[in-house]
């Protein structure tokens, strides 16, 4: 084999200003995170040296941010990072400071992973995105007699040196700011994202300036350590943290607490309808803040809850901007929405009125979840009120007052049924509105509940036959056939209650959807009109449209022995059109005219009567 078939190995080279530009433009949200950067390093540094066998018990753990601003003599701003961490060894500068995704916590991490935020191994790289170099100085507890000093480049090159200056064990960083990048390096920028990012970090934090020296970034306690306050206390400032992140006002307020990822921390209900399915969730990692619009740490039903949690187990995705989906997010997700889901069931049995008003605020959400899952279905659908022909009722009380489920699959089927039902003393549930077919349907099977359902067909069955003469019945219908052939062909005589109904239009969900489309066909171009025949000619030869009336009517017993077509064929018009109306269905121009001539043609007949009886008398 010669030299030149030989295969040669050789490393990928990185062009660092490549990767600086990339961290900036797609990975970070903004320059301003290299302050969570150099803060996440100095916490996990303490972190470490709690850890180290040699830490002592004593120490006074103390992360500081000084900032030189600009003068006449130093011409810019200038940013000093201190902390009493671990520090680092000369080895440990070449391993992970000069190597792209090597972290200093990698050989910890699987044995305190609780204890590190970062591990990844470019967040220092964030630096170079306000600063044109990074001086690091270190005393490492490993190796107490150097300080050493490390200089990168965001042109990939580096130095290591060993300074003659006196310092404590731990790191400092030096940071000169870029002229772009002089609005970081000021007072109120670095509060800002120091706050932002820092306030519930488990070590002390403070900033120095000209302006303020020795100001605690990180004073006030997260709310999930705050177990130690009084019930009223704990509410107090609940309301008041949830108002500063989420404004408000609240439904209720509930402690969150899983073993997968352990996540504590607070829920909101918020007190309004909603449809932002959109999720708000304040994230900590380890008392850093990662994100307020986190989309995967509730099941998406919940969309009625905001939160303010810390999680100590879950991973951060690569700009730790987001949470990484594995199996421990999804099991913390599930553990969530348990606890969300016996809230909701512990309301529903000891505080009705109050879980009415919830479900008034948030009824799409409800349903949802019922649908998702079927111990919530058992447990909650008994609490649900369902709109009814004899007023609105809970499914539970509806059960056991009527032992089965009798419903209606859309609003106007159930119109049409509603009034001979309320006369029969029979209770049908409107099922006509979103997801209420289903979660009938559902609970119903897991239940073991007998459920029927009722259609237009059905109904005209359910209604009795009159005991009119035959022959004389048999002649009406095909006299209200024919004289109604144009509007309305099927014409039928039942006895039914209540009797000031005269007439019922029965027809199926597609009838309805017809007369609306050939409403508007009316109205519409060319296109359009031929698009609406094309959708509703299929349809119209197996729809179903009855006018059905009602023998107990007085009205309806003189038209049966009416022998004058014109008459019977105007006032069978006029009934077909008030049957109409009171299904609330949809009326065309010529059902308008039927209507408008009509009731011109009665009241001219009555002034005209009322007119030849003065005469007469």
């Amino acid at each position: 084999m010669t030299d030149s078939s030989k295969k040669i190995e050789q490393r990928f080279l990185v062009n660092l200003s490549g990767i600086i530009d990339i961290l900036s433009k797609h990975l970070y949200s903004g320059p301003h995170v290299f302050i969570r950067e150099l803060l996440q390093n100095s916490t996990d540094a303490i972190s470490a040296r709690h850890n180290y066998s040699d830490s002592q018990s004593e120490l006074v753990d103390n992360i500081s941010v000084t900032l030189l601003p600009k003068n006449s003599i130093q011409t810019q701003s200038q940013l000093i990072i201190e902390d009493n961490g671990t520090g680092l060894t000369e080895a440990e500068i070449h391993q992970f400071l000069a190597v792209i995704g090597e972290s200093s916590k990698k050989e910890l991490l699987d044995k305190q992973q609780h204890d590190y935020i970062g591990r990844f191994g470019i967040g220092l790289l964030a630096c170079f995105m306000v600063s044109n170099t990074i001086c690091v100085q270190t005393r490492s507890i490993k190796q107490k007699d150097k300080v050493l000093q490390w200089t990168g480049s965001p042109d990939g090159t580096y130095k290591v040196i060993e300074i003659d200056q006196q310092m404590e064990i731990g790191t400092r960083v030096l940071l000169t700011a870029k002229t772009e990048g002089e609005d970081y390096f000021t007072h109120s920028s670095l509060t800002h994202w120091m706050q932002y990012y820092a306030s519930y970090l488990p070590y002390p934090i403070t900033l120095n300036t000209p302006s303020k020296t020795n100001f605690r970034i990180n004073a006030t306690k997260p709310p999930w350590l705050w177990e130690s306050l009084s019930n009223t206390e704990f509410l107090d400032r609940a309301i008041l943290i949830g108002e500063k992140y989420f404004r408000g006002p609240f439904f209720d307020t509930i402690t969150l607490k899983t073993k997968a990822g352990k996540v504590k921390g607070l829920g909101y209900i918020i007190s309004h309808a909603t449809t932002e399915h959109q999720q708000q969730h304040l994230i900590y990692l380890k008392g850093m803040r990662l994100t307020k619009s986190a989309q995967n740490i509730l099941p998406d039903w919940a969309f009625f809850v905001r939160t303010i949690i810390n999680a100590d187990d879950l991973r951060p995705t690569a700009s730790r901007e987001a949470l990484y989906e594995d199996a421990t997010l999804l099991e913390a997700k599930q553990e969530l929405g348990e606890q969300l889901i016996t809230y909701l069931v512990n309301m529903a049995e000891n505080a009705p009125d109050k879980f009415e008003h919830f479900v008034s605020c948030h009824q799409m959400a409800l349903k949802s979840l019922v649908l998702d899952n079927h111990y919530f279905c058992l447990k909650i659908t008994p609490f649900l009120k369902f709109e009814t022909n004899l007023g609105s009722m809970t499914l539970g009380n509806y059960i056991e007052k009527y032992k089965h489920i009798t419903y209606v699959e859309n609003v106007d089927s159930f119109r049409q049924f509603a009034q001979i039902s309320s006369a029969k003393q029979e209770c049908l549930i409107n099922g006509g509105y979103a997801y209420y077919t289903e979660i009938l349907n559902l609970y119903a099977h897991l239940s073991k509940t007998h459920i029927e359902v009722l259609d237009p067909q059905s109904l005209v069955g359910q209604l009795s036959d009159t005991d009119i003469n035959p022959a004389l019945l048999t002649e009406f219908i095909n006299k209200a056939n024919t004289v109604m052939s144009d509007i309305c062909p099927n014409v039928s005589v039942k006895q039914f209650k209540p009797e000031q109904v005269p007439a019922l239009y029965i027809s199926c969900e597609k009838q309805y959807f017809i007369k609306s489309a050939k409403i508007n066909q009316v109205e519409s171009d060319e296109l359009w009109s031929d698009i609406i025949d094309t959708v509703t000619k299929p349809m119209e030869s197996y729809v179903f449209s009855e006018l059905c009336l009602n023998a107990n009517h007085k009205l309806i017993t003189s038209l049966i022995h009416c022998q004058d077509l014109s008459q019977l064929q105007q006032c069978l018009k006029i009934i077909y059109v008030q049957s109409l109306l009171m299904g609330h269905f949809p009326l065309n121009k010529n059902e308008m005219d039927i209507l408008n001539t009509g009731l011109i043609s009665m009241m001219t007949t009555s002034l005209d009567f009322q007119d030849n009886n003065k005469t007469q008398h």
